[in-house]
């Protein structure tokens, strides 16, 4: 009995732990005025094509989606500066394979965008430059006159991140959403909701490619 009542004990203070660590986490995200909100799918080759075995097995390996995360940051930062970004790597649903045993599935992430700053878009860098002159040559131009500056961003942005080998052409490979800053907290806290225990953290929290302060490979770090 005095061992039941420990555990509880143990596990409501866990709890307790994690909600405060969950809490920080928004606070930190919303000093970055957060902007949207995209969900990356790895279900599909570049071209939209069917993966093979091989490269599908990719998808069930962590490293390997973090590894993706860190080249479209890199592609964002390219394009667009310091943009603040927030990764979270999160399974699909479990399925049952053709022996009928039960297997997790693959992998797919959240990724919260901070502010895109206008002149990003106004005084384009190389990079930048060169992805709307490839949008005009396919046919798709952007006219910032025209749609405004706001629909810009996601547009380009969209074309962005599709250009990670992981992403790519096909349709349901991406979505990308405006997030309004009063319903950002529901939206963010909607991509920690597999995390109910202190070390799902870092099953779930891409630290090092994410931009909260004293990103550390360990959620201890957030724990007061």
């Amino acid at each position: 009995m005095l061992g039941d009542s420990i555990k509880y004990v143990e596990k409501v203070e866990e709890s307790r732990q994690v909600e405060r660590i969950k809490n920080f986490m928004v606070n930190q995200a919303i000093e970055f005025i957060p902007s949207y909100y995209a969900v990356c799918y790895y279900c599909r080759a570049f071209d939209g094509s069917f993966l093979s075995p091989t490269e599908y097995r990719k998808r069930w390996d962590r490293k390997e989606v973090e590894i993706t995360h860190g080249v479209i940051s890199s592609l964002i930062k390219k394009c667009f500066g310091e943009v603040p970004l927030f990764w979270f790597s999160n399974r699909h649903k479990d399925f049952e394979d053709i022996n009928g045993i039960c297997k997790k599935g693959s992998f797919h992430s959240d990724l919260y965008i901070g502010h895109i700053e206008d002149k990003a878009i106004e005084q384009p860098s190389k990079f930048l430059s060169t992805l709307i002159f490839n949008a005009k040559q396919s046919g798709e131009s952007i006219n910032i006159d025209k749609i405004g500056i706001d629909s810009a961003k996601k547009l380009l942005l969209e074309r962005c991140i599709r250009k990670a080998k992981w992403v790519g052409n096909h349709k349901n490979s991406l979505r990308v959403d405006p997030v309004p800053i009063e319903e950002f907290s529901q939206t963010f806290v909607y991509g920690l909701k597999d995390i109910t225990k202190l070390d799902d953290f870092n099953q779930v929290v891409d630290w090092q490619n994410s931009s909260f302060y004293q990103a550390t490979n360990q959620s201890s770090s957030f724990i007061s």
